[in-house]
C-alpha cells in the first residue's frame, strides 16, 4: 500500500480490534475511526493507546471520507448498517463485514445497489473470550480470511483489500457466498449448535448434587467451550444461515439416529469402525495453512494471497 487511509469500523470488538490493531501496528499513518453504541472504557483506552484516532457515537459524516469500513456487528446489525451508510459513502469505498454468514449481506448489498462497494469477508479465528479488551494483532495470524467479491467487485478494490489485509497474518482464500454458508454451517455453526445443547442437556438432567457439573473439568469443557460464545451473536447466525444449518443438523441428527441404532444391536465392529473413521479423518485435518486450497482459490478471482 503506497498511501495513507481512513478507516472505519461499526463495532468493534474481540474481531474487529484484533484487526484495527494489526492494521495501525503495519500503518501507523492509517486513521482508524470507529462507531459505537455507547460510551466504552476499551475503546476510551484505544484512542489513549493511539490505536484508533476516535469514536463517534452516531452513523454520519464522519463516515464520508472513510476509504474501507468494516461492519463488525452481529450478522443482522451489519445488514443495518449498508443502510445507514449508502446515502454517506463515496464511491469507490470499500464496505467489508467480518461475520460468518455472507448470504444474507450480499442480498443486502444487491438490492441496495452497493455490489460495486460489497466485498463480503470472514476472519476463520477467534475466541469463546470477546470484547476489544481481549483483541490482539497477532490474533489472526495462520488462519484464514474468507473473501466473498460480488460480481461487481472491481480488481483494484479487491487488490486493495488484500494488501491490507495481509498485514493481519493471515491467508485470503475466495469462495462464494453460497459455498460459504454451506461450509461455516457444517464446520462451525452446528458445532457450536451442538457444544450449547450438550451442555443444556447435562444442565438438565444433573444429579441434585451436581455431580455432573462437578466432573465436567477436562474432556468435556473441552468439547464444549465454544458454548461459552456470545449468545447475540449466536441467535444473529442460526437466523441469518437458517437453511445451511437445518440441512446440516438433519445430516447430523441422522448420523447420531444410526449411532443409536449400532449401540442398541450391540454392532461391535461398526461400532469400532465408526471411532476409527472418525479418528482418522480428525487427524488428517491440517494444522496449518494448506496450499492446495490457496492455489485453488486463485481460480476464482486473481490476487489471493
Amino acid at each position: 500500500m503506497t498511501k495513507s487511509l481512513n478507516i472505519g469500523f461499526l463495532g468493534l470488538g474481540l474481531i474487529g480490534g484484533s484487526i484495527a490493531q494489526a492494521i495501525k501496528s503495519a500503518f501507523p499513518d492509517t486513521r482508524i475511526q470507529v462507531y459505537t453504541r455507547r460510551k466504552n472504557p476499551d475503546l476510551e483506552q484505544g484512542v489513549k493507546d493511539g490505536i484508533l484516532s476516535g469514536l463517534v457515537y452516531d452513523i454520519n459524516s464522519e463516515f464520508s471520507s472513510c476509504d474501507i469500513i468494516f461492519l463488525c456487528a452481529p450478522v443482522l446489525k451489519n445488514i443495518e448498517f449498508l443502510h445507514h451508510l449508502k446515502p454517506l459513502i463515496h464511491e469507490n469505498c470499500i464496505l467489508t463485514d467480518v461475520g460468518s454468514v455472507k448470504g444474507n449481506i450480499h442480498k443486502a448489498a444487491r438490492d441496495l445497489g452497493l455490489e460495486h462497494n460489497f466485498i463480503g469477508g470472514h476472519p476463520m479465528a477467534g475466541s469463546e473470550k470477546t470484547g476489544y479488551a481481549n483483541s490482539s494483532a497477532e490474533l489472526l495470524k495462520n488462519s484464514y480470511y474468507l473473501l466473498t467479491p460480488t460480481p461487481h467487485t472491481s480488481e483494484a478494490n479487491l487488490q486493495l483489500l488484500l494488501s491490507l489485509l495481509k498485514c493481519t497474518g493471515s491467508k485470503c482464500v475466495i469462495v462464494d457466498p453460497e459455498k460459504h454458508d454451506d461450509i461455516t454451517a457444517a464446520i462451525s455453526h452446528v458445532p457450536h449448535i451442538v457444544a450449547a445443547t450438550l451442555v443444556n442437556m447435562v444442565r438438565e438432567n444433573d444429579t441434585p448434587e451436581s455431580f455432573m457439573k462437578a466432573f465436567a473439568a477436562g474432556g468435556f469443557k473441552d468439547i464444549t467451550r465454544i458454548a461459552s460464545s456470545s449468545p447475540e451473536m449466536w441467535e444473529n447466525i442460526c437466523l441469518s444461515n437458517k437453511d445451511s444449518i437445518d440441512h446440516f443438523l438433519e445430516l447430523y441428527i441422522n448420523s447420531l439416529e444410526h449411532f443409536r441404532c449400532l449401540l442398541r444391536e450391540e454392532k461391535t465392529e461398526d461400532l469400532r469402525n465408526t471411532f476409527l473413521e472418525a479418528g482418522s479423518y480428525r487427524n488428517s485435518i491440517p494444522d496449518t495453512i494448506s496450499d492446495l486450497i490457496l492455489v485453488n482459490s486463485s481460480n476464482k478471482k486473481s490476487g489471493a494471497e
